[in-house]
């Protein structure tokens, strides 16, 4: 994952506008204004508290609608069929058998937009074409958005920290995440404009001062994992098969060892609170895994869809993201899920360096922070979690015939 020497992209900017106008086409287009719609209700979900209450019961039915679109115009579903695209008949499986599920235990159908959404995602990532004026664009938007949160919204949401506008775990969580968007960006300025470093430790400090300020744990974990994944292990340990692969099967397969780990401890009595946060280590986790896990062991090809109640918690909210999918889905679901997650995190070890690595990293991060929530696969986040998707896997260049002419316009 060696990252390409600095000043490789020092361009004239009429060189980068002509190469984004040779090499554009339709669907380019039409891509970029979905995922424009898909930032504006980002944007408006998090900045807005009216427009959140009105849509928090359909964003996964628009999220769900947007995809399809871009699926529908990016997709080749004869083409798919006839050479028998694994991948493709993975996702339709999938969505056949979350469906069947669905009926079979009489469950809301809002958790099949969720199953679907972050299906198609992984999906889509390797089949859009998305180049480096489209990550500028996005990345510039992310930084924009994230400025007029800090100067705009942010100081009158918690002017009074006592009557709060915004749940604070929410709103540091909201900030850690979209940083990350924001430094993929930046880690592609750095290497052409050095000085982006400069506004790199900038935002590290600033999102551990709010992680600390709001006492998010999770926030703090997806920062510090962020961290520990980009500039503490270094690139050519990445270059480890064997390693890589021991990443990925921790952020997906480990989540469910610490649920159980999880719970053993925290029936062993032994407790303590954490430095700088407001909880104490065991605060009610576990007791919430145990009870998903007994009702799953119940229907466990089916899930539990979400007609249930639970006695262990004000709310359903299976606080695990990997635990979610199987618990709510099934084993069916959930290994059709795993399969779709490792098929693109296969090639993330083709030569990723700078902001590709730096995507790869945060998506991991994601993964680790969702040992305790379920923000890799909620709706709301799903944006983020696609635009790093696209940022590091860069699309199916590959297959494209015109891939070679467009070379230089590829995502560094």
């Amino acid at each position: 994952m060696e990252g390409k020497k600095q000043g490789a992209y020092r361009a004239p900017v009429g060189t980068y506008l002509k190469e984004i106008k040779e090499g554009i086409r339709a669907k380019d287009i039409v891509n970029t204004i979905l995922l424009a719609l898909l930032f504006a209700f980002y944007t408006l979900t998090f900045f807005v508290p009216r427009f959140y209450g009105l849509t928090e019961k359909y964003v996964g039915l628009f999220v769900f609608a947007v995809l399809f679109v871009m699926a529908c115009v990016n997709v080749n579903v004869a083409e798919k069929l006839k050479t028998k695209d694994r991948p493709f008949i993975v996702l339709c499986l999938l969505a056949l058998v979350t469906l069947v599920n669905i009926l079979i235990v009489d469950s809301g159908f809002g958790c099949f937009f969720v199953a679907a959404d972050f299906a198609l995602i992984w999906y889509l990532c390797t089949e859009i074409r998305f180049f480096k004026w489209q990550s500028d664009l996005f990345g510039a938007l992310y930084t924009l958005m994230i400025i007029y949160w800090f100067f705009g919204v942010y100081t009158w949401m918690f002017a009074d920290y006592t009557s709060f506008a915004m749940n604070t775990n929410t709103a540091a969580t909201f900030t850690v995440f979209s940083m990350l968007c924001v430094l993929v960006f930046l880690e592609g300025l750095y290497e052409r404009y050095p000085i982006a470093g400069l506004f790199i430790t900038m935002a590290l400090v600033k999102c551990f001062q709010i992680s600390l300020y709001h006492r998010s744990r999770g926030a703090f974990v997806m920062l510090g994992a962020y961290m520990v994944f980009r500039y503490i292990i270094p690139q050519k340990v990445w270059q480890k098969k064997g390693f890589y692969r021991a990443v990925c099967l921790i952020s997906t397969l480990g989540s469910l060892v610490f649920v159980l780990l999880y719970i053993g401890l925290g029936a062993s009595g032994v407790n303590f609170r954490m430095p700088f946060f407001y909880k104490n280590l065991f605060s009610g986790r576990e007791a919430i895994w145990s009870e998903f896990l007994a009702l799953f062991m119940k229907k466990p090809l089916t899930g539990i869809g979400t007609n249930v109640t639970i006695t262990s918690f004000f709310e359903f909210n299976v606080h695990n993201a990997m635990l979610n999918i199987l618990v709510i889905h099934g084993i069916i679901v959930f290994a059709l899920t795993l399969y779709l997650m490792f098929k693109r995190w296969s090639r993330g070890r083709e030569g990723a360096g700078g902001r590709r690595f730096a995507a790869l990293a945060a998506i991991f991060a994601v993964c680790i922070e969702s040992f305790f929530d379920v923000d890799l696969i909620w709706t709301n986040y799903t944006l983020n979690v696609f635009f790093l998707l696209l940022a590091a896997f860069g699309g199916n260049r590959d297959k494209e015939p015109e891939a070679e002419a467009l070379k230089g316009d590829a995502i560094s």
